[in-house]
């Protein structure tokens, strides 16, 4: 008697994904492009109604694990070569650590499902409580201000220069504003009207960061 099939979650996968292409975004790798198209997975999954918190903040979890794992991979090497303690025991610290941001994650996963089902667009959620919860991770138990999601534009010259006036997070803003409208693309022949002004006011937005960073690059050569 065979036992029947169970379909895989693809759900799963897609926080999986998301997790390798934040990873990928950061200095270590040096693809920060990817970071602009990283988030788009997990919303796909979280972001479409039907999915409950509790598994939303298990997606989100998912791939802040698989993220942190692959950014914060230098925490085991301080702890041993810095710390003088066992490599077992660094390994545990990066895994340890890992689970805790991802902890941030997965609470913005959750977030997006709970807003989406009462009606707030990802593409208003989604900037607003990653943004948030960024800025939480960075002050909260002494903090952890390292890799956040706006360091991955080191090398993006002209973008970053609007960090003299927001910060780092405005910077974030707009990352994960791109990527949910992204994620909003599929839903084109079912809202055009929505997704088309989406798209446009991200369109508007970047431009005029990088309007401003060239104005400000501009300023210093002189």
């Amino acid at each position: 008697m065979s036992m029947p099939r169970r379909h895989l979650d693809l759900k799963w996968l897609y926080a999986l994904a998301s997790g390798v292409l934040l990873a990928l975004s950061f200095p270590r790798y040096g693809a920060g492009f990817i970071a602009w198209i990283a988030l788009v997975p997990l919303l796909r999954a979280v972001a479409d109604g039907e999915v409950k918190a509790k598994k939303s903040f298990l997606l989100g979890l998912a791939a802040g694990f698989a993220a942190y794992v692959g950014i914060i991979y230098w925490i085991t090497y301080v702890v041993v070569h810095y710390g003088y303690l066992p490599v077992w025991m660094g390994v545990g610290a990066t895994i340890l650590l890992s689970l805790y941001l991802a902890v941030y994650t997965g609470l913005f996963a959750a977030g997006v499902a709970v807003l989406k089902k009462r009606g707030i667009p990802t593409v208003l959620a989604a900037p607003v409580l990653w943004t948030s919860l960024e800025y939480a991770k960075s002050v909260l138990f002494t903090g952890f201000p390292w890799e956040n999601l706006g360091y991955s534009q080191y090398l993006n010259i002209n973008l970053i220069q609007i960090a003299d006036i927001t910060g780092v997070p405005g910077i974030t803003f707009l990352i994960v504003l791109v990527n949910a409208v992204l994620a909003d693309l599929p839903d084109m022949k079912t809202d055009k009207k929505r997704v088309t002004a989406e798209f446009a006011a991200a369109v508007v937005l970047i431009a005029a960061a990088n309007g401003y960073g060239y104005f400000r690059l501009n300023q210093i050569e002189k």
